[in-house]
């Protein structure tokens, strides 16, 4: 490596810096206030001076997004001076000057024994360099905090505003993925992977409830690579519930039960119930209806009390009586349905560790659905008045699987309780909710 390949790279960096800076459309001056670090360092950088330190680069990386771009350069350029200084010591000591007595042959050898050195030189930078890295790679987002966040998130996921949560998400998400763009040390990397996986899941989870099945998709795909690596139940278990959920809601029935069949030899007492809800769901959906008791029960029996982990909502009491009060309805069991109905809305009434907005919802549309069924003695009005309630409980808008109920409940009145003021009143405010977000 020459001097002037060193100044090559000094261009390149500064080549992509001022790319970088015209993206961001920052100043010197508001480069320094965002980092801490002397706009002197822009101008090094720019004009191919002074290589600044490896926390300005890595900062200047966080700024703009650039995961580990700028950091990686300068590591190059550090490894390519050490080259430069390393073959003028070997040119000093005369390893680049054959003696006057020797071969062509001894003059082939010694060049090839300085280019070995120095390239060994240059990957012994390089090694310690890597080392360095990987002592700081997590320095200033702790795994601690990280994972603390990640709990924080599932503690809150079934309640907060799914607006709020997605740039918080989506900013751990970044942080740790930039986090494993670099090197790990093998005690670090599980933890790390772990944190993708988790905060890929939340992501795929809220694309979902926002009818992005695209990004839905690429995200659960994501965090199953994580998984895998990982081996975590609860995680590869909330994944797999997901996809299910992703070919359920489109009706590909076979399909989300394969997805729960491919992890039938994966249990957690902290998912086991939620799985056997989702097969029950998807068995009721395929007209196998001595299969969806079983699962039924396998869930009643699975069923528990517990703290919120990164992941889906283990099902509790109130998830028990949500799910075979709306299996009561797909099975067209009106009895079994006014039974568990009122259970399972009281039970989420009291936002015990089960609770999440959506699913307390879907308890409340079944009650709609138990109003709707009976013949005579059917409500229509209260049926619609529980409707409107969920649409007006829902200011950004019901989740998919929520919108998706209430366009089965604004079908299912016939065309003499369409006239119905409080069922009048539904249908238009339904109808007049954003285009997407009852699509399917």
């Amino acid at each position: 490596m020459h001097a002037e390949g060193v100044e090559a790279l000094k261009a390149q960096l500064a080549t992509r810096f001022r790319q970088l800076q015209a993206e961001s459309g920052l100043s010197g001056t508001e480069l320094e206030r965002r980092t801490a670090h002397d706009r002197k360092n822009v101008s090094a950088i720019r004009n191919s001076g002074r290589l600044p330190t490896r926390e300005v680069l890595r900062a200047y990386d966080r700024v703009f997004g650039s995961g580990t771009e700028l950091a990686d350069l300068g590591e190059r350029i550090r490894a390519a001076q050490k080259a430069v200084r390393l073959t003028e010591l070997t040119a000093t000591a005369g390893m680049d000057r054959p003696g006057p007595d020797h071969a062509e042959s001894d003059g082939e050898v010694t060049e090839t024994d300085r280019r070995q050195v120095i390239e060994l030189g240059t990957l012994s930078a390089l090694a310690l360099t890597t080392q360095e890295r990987m002592d700081t790679a997590v320095a200033h987002t702790t795994l601690d905090e990280l994972e603390a966040d990640a709990d924080e998130i599932a503690r809150v996921y079934g309640s907060a505003p799914h607006t709020s949560l997605l740039p918080e998400v989506g900013g751990r998400w970044r942080q740790i993925r930039d986090i494993l763009s670099g090197p790990l040390t093998p005690q670090v990397r599980p933890r790390v992977t772990a944190l993708g996986g988790q905060f890929s899941y939340f992501l795929g989870r809220l694309a979902f409830n926002a009818n992005d099945m695209r990004s839905a998709r690429r995200f659960a795909g994501l965090a199953a690579r994580y998984a895998d690596e990982v081996g975590d139940p609860v995680l590869t278990l909330s994944i797999a519930a997901l996809r299910s959920s992703i070919a359920y809601w489109r009706q590909d029935y076979g399909k989300a039960l394969g997805l729960l069949q491919a992890v039938g030899q994966v249990s957690d007492p902290y998912m086991d119930a939620r799985i056997a809800a989702y097969r029950a769901r998807t068995f009721v959906a395929l007209g196998d209806y001595q299969a969806t008791h079983v699962e039924l029960d396998r869930m009643e029996r699975s069923a528990g009390t517990f703290a919120p982990r990164p992941g889906e909502t283990p099902v509790g009491p109130a998830g028990v009586a949500m799910f075979r009060a709306g299996m009561a309805v797909a099975l067209g069991d009106s009895g079994m349905a006014r039974e568990w109905g009122p259970v399972a809305v009281e039970g989420y009434s009291e936002r015990g560790g089960d609770f999440t907005i959506e699913e307390a919802q879907h308890a409340q549309m079944t009650m709609a659905f138990v109003h709707l069924t009976g013949g005579r003695d059917a409500e229509p009005e209260e049926a619609a008045r529980i409707a409107r309630g969920v649409l007006s409980a829902s200011p950004e808008g019901p989740t998919h699987t929520v919108a998706a109920r209430l366009r089965q409940c604004a079908g299912a009145f016939v065309p003499a309780q369409r006239r119905l003021p409080e069922v009048t009143t539904f249908i238009e405010e339904f109808r007049a909710l954003p285009a997407g977000s009852v699509s399917e």
